[in-house]
């Protein structure tokens, strides 16, 4: 999930001790115990599972080691979240976790002891048929009536996986995307706005998906939205003590309403003492950041020379380099502008697999090998499935035709709008890679739903989410310790549920453990990127060569969370953006070629300008300490190579 390593240091803070300190938890480290509680036995089947398969294990040993429904890896944060609501202590290293704890006596399911039927095609008709049949009720007030008899059947389960997630959970993504909560919204309120340009519904979409609260959008900040000083600089308007951040805590105070979908799970920096007026912070930050992103990427959008798979790559790869996203926002944002520009066919061109889309993708398709699954292979997958889907002939296919057929005509009557319009018309026996990858996704939700409602399973064992879907991302943070009696900092990677031992010898970074951390996490990255133990201990050793070190920021400086280089760059660097006091935001970076040819060296001389930055020191005079103090410490490459031939 890029991630935002300020939103990781929120989670937890490293010391050099080694212990994790959890904001309002408990201090514990990588050996610590942890134990499953009485309120985990008594939670949801789910919840149990996985709090049981922590019991008894340490941390070190659980993080990044399971993974969820959706395919992610259990994190510290899922750990933080089941400690804070008390489904897991916290032991110290050693303890004994004692005997797993036992729940109340459950309810049986109906087919409880009875194994759960395997997933096959037709029944993946059937469901499509009901999220048909859903939608309608939903969106247009009609019904349409079923005729597959095995459909109707399972209408009553459908029912009953989509009831729970209607309403403020906001979770239910019926058959035409375009009808989900937050993207209807987006056709009604922003697109549809006549006082907009094209422009300007573009930006107010990425405010929107900044916390994805149709009534706060509408109550707190469409009445800033429609006046025309507003769009002479947005992003002024959220910044800390602007008229945005007053509107939202003013609707807060007045309506005690959520300010962020459920759908979300962000855990808010720590930046002020109160909850609201940091959670109301933490989303105008969020949203200065999309505000930028979305003035890049308009260009892009509209540029005639780029087609459809640049232009998307160029928007992923825009939103996965902004402070506080990642991959996920990537394809949210990335889907809500496929939606709006519908003609691009910019998703159906590059139609790369989610993770929570490969097992019911496997499941269906039979002859997929997910242990030579990448990108290319389930996109290759992805198509397969697709013309299967497409050509089927049996009774549950036809029937989804028939159904679609009417669906569509109702929708169409009831959603006068160009962009419904463009996806509630598909063509017959052609349902797009785009659809077949969503709905896949939640077909393998309610096969979870069936399982537990059912058969009194925690989730159906053939979905079960795993690393094959590339985005059980494994985070250095989770993995990294340091050894005082070894001198050393280390991690164990896991791979094919083997450990990889993993060391950086302190000597070898003049003793610094902070510049040991970081060289870890820049190795344990190439293990994430597949490469062998013995590239990387050369990759280690040539980072190192030559690294002097000298002044440096102190350890626990948010200076080490926020200058870190990017060695994919054609000229490697290290770029930083700080917000000062008064809200401005500054711009700074160091180049590994004016530090010697070091990315290590140009890190270190980043955190003293940040740090002088953060002080109040103007740009100017940071600039100036750089290139007349900082800078003429190194040999340039030139100097060097002609001293060498010398």
């Amino acid at each position: 999930m890029g991630r935002n390593t300020r939103k990781a240091k929120l989670m937890l803070k490293k010391v050099s001790k080694g212990k994790m300190i959890m904001k309002n938890g408990p201090n514990f480290s990588p050996t610590s115990v942890l134990q499953s509680t009485e309120k985990a036995a008594n939670a949801a089947l789910l919840i149990q599972e996985r709090c049981n398969a922590c019991h008894g294990k340490t941390v070190r040993d659980v993080i990044g080691s399971m993974c969820s429904q959706d395919g992610k890896k259990y994190s510290m944060a899922d750990l933080r979240y089941d400690i804070k609501h008390g489904r897991l202590n916290v032991l110290g290293a050693g303890k004994s976790a004692g005997p797993m704890p036992v729940g109340k006596a459950r309810k049986a399911a109906p087919l409880f002891g009875k194994p759960l039927p395997p997933a096959n095609m037709q029944e993946f008709f059937r469901f499509l048929q009901c999220q048909l049949k859903m939608e309608t009720k939903e969106h247009t007030g009609n019904d349409v009536e079923l005729k597959d008899k095995a459909a109707i059947a399972m209408w009553p389960d459908v029912q009953a996986f989509v009831t729970p997630n209607l309403g403020q959970t906001e979770r239910w993504v019926p058959y035409h995307t375009i009808l989900g909560v937050h993207e209807l919204f987006l056709v009604e309120a922003v697109h549809s706005n006549k006082k907009w340009d094209e422009k300007k519904k573009f930006v107010a979409m990425f405010i929107f998906r900044a916390h994805c609260k149709r009534d706060l959008f509408m109550k707190a900040q469409l009445p800033l939205m429609e006046k025309a000083d507003f769009w002479k600089d947005p992003a002024k308007a959220f910044r800390p003590g602007g008229p945005m951040e007053k509107a939202i805590l003013s609707y807060r105070k007045k309506t005690g309403k959520p300010l962020l979908t459920s759908c979300f799970r962000i855990i808010p920096e720590r930046i002020l003492k109160d909850d609201t007026e940091n959670l109301v912070r933490s989303i105008t930050n969020r949203t200065m950041n999309l505000i930028d992103v979305a003035y890049k990427s308009f260009p892009i959008v509209k540029d005639p020379k780029k087609d459809a798979s640049e232009k998307m790559y160029h928007l992923s790869n825009l939103v996965r380099e902004a402070p506080g996203a990642g991959d996920t926002w990537a394809k949210m944002l990335t889907v809500c502008i496929d939606l709006a520009y519908p003609k691009m066919r910019m998703l159906e061109t590059q139609c790369d697999v989610g993770t929570g889309a490969v097992k019911p993708l496997e499941v269906l398709l039979g002859d997929f090998d997910p242990s030579a699954s990448t990108s290319k292979t389930r996109q290759a997958a992805l198509k397969k499935l697709q013309k299967n889907f497409n050509n089927a002939k049996f009774d549950s296919a036809k029937h989804f035709w028939d159904v679609l057929k009417k669906v569509e005509g109702q929708v169409r009557a009831k959603f006068n709008h160009p962009l419904v319009l463009a996806q509630a018309n598909t063509k017959p026996n052609s349902l797009s890679a785009v659809t077949l990858q969503v709905q896949l996704c939640e077909y393998r939700q309610f096969r979870h739903s069936i399982a537990r409602n059912k058969y009194g399973l925690p989730e159906d064992e053939s979905m079960r989410g795993d690393d094959n879907g590339g985005s059980c991302r494994l985070h250095a943070e989770d993995f990294i310790e340091i050894d005082k009696a070894k001198k050393c900092v280390k991690f164990d990677f896991p791979h094919e549920g083997k450990k990889i031992p993993f060391e950086v010898p302190l000597k070898i970074v003049g003793g610094n453990a902070s510049v040991g951390k970081r060289v870890a996490s820049l190795c344990f990255k190439q293990f994430v990127d597949g490469q062998s133990k013995e590239s990387i201990v050369k990759f280690r050793d040539n980072l190192v060569k030559g690294y002097i070190g000298g002044p440096d920021a102190k350890p626990d400086s948010e200076a080490w969370e926020a200058c870190r280089g990017t060695l994919a760059h054609t000229s490697p660097l290290c770029s930083f953006q700080l917000e000062q006091k008064n809200g401005q935001k500054i711009a700074f970076q160091t180049t590994m070629a004016a530090c010697g040819g070091h990315i290590l060296e140009a890190e270190r001389i980043a955190r003293l300008c940040y740090e002088k930055l953060a002080n109040g020191m103007s740009k100017e005079k940071v600039l100036e300490y750089r290139n007349k103090v900082l800078y003429p410490q190194f040999p340039t490459p030139a100097y060097k190579k002609r001293k060498t031939e010398e």
